[in-house]
């Protein structure tokens, strides 16, 4: 009797084991949950995209995935949601510049909140990687609030740095021209980036 009850306290102990183990790291089903949400987000199945992620998020909370859901968020047009999800992971990393940028981008085109959008693109601009699409960006918002001067010079910023290929950079050299001819400033003749253009 006593030798009955051993074996399945040793099987009930090595179980334990295991699920301690697997809830302690990334598990496989953590990760074919974030590679299944990946294929419908890419497929534009943003709402079957957002519940695996979520899924995904429960097993294991990764920051990449938190960033992967509020891309999803906000392409379903849950505006709000995404905000949360991005505040989320600036709270674990306030000095993320592609966060910044994201979140940017997203209280400008989906909740248009200027001021706040122009505090997040600014920080974006302000920590690393400082991608040069978030001078570009902060300078379109700062255009919206009619700082035209300053606008420019986050243009100039984002040209000087952009890559030479940028799908944004024709944009943003029309977008400079236009910000100082309302800042009542002479139209630049060549790019920052010594005749780009």
């Amino acid at each position: 009797m006593a030798r009955r009850l051993w074996i399945p306290a040793l099987l009930l102990i090595a179980a334990a084991g295991v699920w301690a183990y697997l809830a302690g790291s990334p598990g496989p089903s953590a990760l074919v949950l974030e590679q299944q949400a990946t294929e419908r987000h890419r497929a534009h199945d943003y709402a079957g995209a957002v519940e695996l992620y979520r899924q995904s998020l429960a097993l294991h909370p990764e920051p990449r995935v938190r960033a992967n859901l509020a891309r999803a968020l906000a392409a379903a047009g849950q505006c709000a949601d995404a905000a949360e999800q991005y505040r989320l992971l600036l709270d674990a990393d306030p000095q993320n510049g592609v966060v910044w940028h994201d979140y940017g981008v997203l209280l400008e085109a989906c909740l248009h909140d200027l001021r706040a959008a122009e505090e997040a693109l600014f920080n974006a601009t302000k920590y690393p990687p400082k991608p040069p699409e978030a001078s570009y960006d902060l300078g379109r918002v700062l255009m919206k609030n009619g700082r035209y001067e300053e606008a420019g010079a986050c243009f100039e910023a984002a040209i000087a740095n952009a890559p030479p290929k940028a799908e944004w950079l024709e944009s943003a050299q029309e977008e400079l021209v236009r910000a100082h001819l309302l800042a009542g400033l002479a139209p630049p003749t060549t790019s920052p980036a010594a005749g780009r253009w």
